[in-house]
């Protein structure tokens, strides 16, 4: 019976997470080309900056991860099919944390505030192990 919680609960945290990662990408898509980010690219690359697109990379490849997942609650998929797939997301999450918190300003503007602003982060990061792990 305790079987049974276990898995509910890893099908809810599999939709909560599926549902975050496609939500928060296609949020940062719509916002890419606003006007207020246009400006903002534009005022960077004025003083010498690059256009970046790696923000872009990271919501497009959220968008995925997060349907791979949940087309993983919906269709019958292999498991290993599933665990590589939340792998993936483990690794391209881990590689967004790399990126934003210690390539960009790392423990910027302090160490407090810089630690709250990771720590959601890191709760995504272990869904996402928790997930991946379901399916090996």
């Amino acid at each position: 019976m305790a079987k049974t919680g276990k898995d509910s609960s890893l099908v809810f945290l599999q939709a909560s997470v599926s549902a975050f990662f496609v939500l928060v990408g296609l949020v940062a898509i719509v916002n890419y080309n606003s006007d207020l980010s246009r400006f903002g690219r534009s005022v960077v690359r004025t003083f010498g900056g690059s256009n970046d697109p790696v923000s872009l990379i990271i919501a497009i490849l959220a968008v995925v991860a997060g349907l791979i997942l949940l087309g993983g609650l919906v269709f019958r998929v292999e498991s290993r099919v599933m665990y590589a797939a939340g792998m993936g997301a483990f690794v391209f999450w881990s590689l967004r944390i790399l990126y934003v918190f210690f390539l960009n300003d790392a423990f910027k503007p302090d160490l407090l505030v810089w630690l709250a602003q990771l720590s959601p982060d890191a709760i995504v990061l272990a869904a996402l192990w928790l997930i991946a792990r379901k399916y090996s």
